[in-house]
C-alpha cells in the first residue's frame, strides 16, 4: 500500500474571450435553421 498523502490537484481553465459569443452565434444560426427545414417541410 502507498502510504504517501495524495494531493488533490484542482484544474483550473481561464476561457479565451470570443468563444462564448461565437458559441451562442452557431447555436442561433443551427436553430434557425433546424426551424426552416422544419417549417419547410
Amino acid at each position: 500500500m502507498n502510504t504517501e498523502k495524495e494531493e488533490r490537484g484542482d484544474l483550473t481553465h481561464e476561457s479565451e474571450p470570443g468563444y462564448k459569443t461565437i458559441f451562442y452565434v452557431v447555436l442561433l444560426i443551427t436553430f434557425l435553421y433546424l426551424a426552416l427545414i422544419w417549417v419547410a417541410v
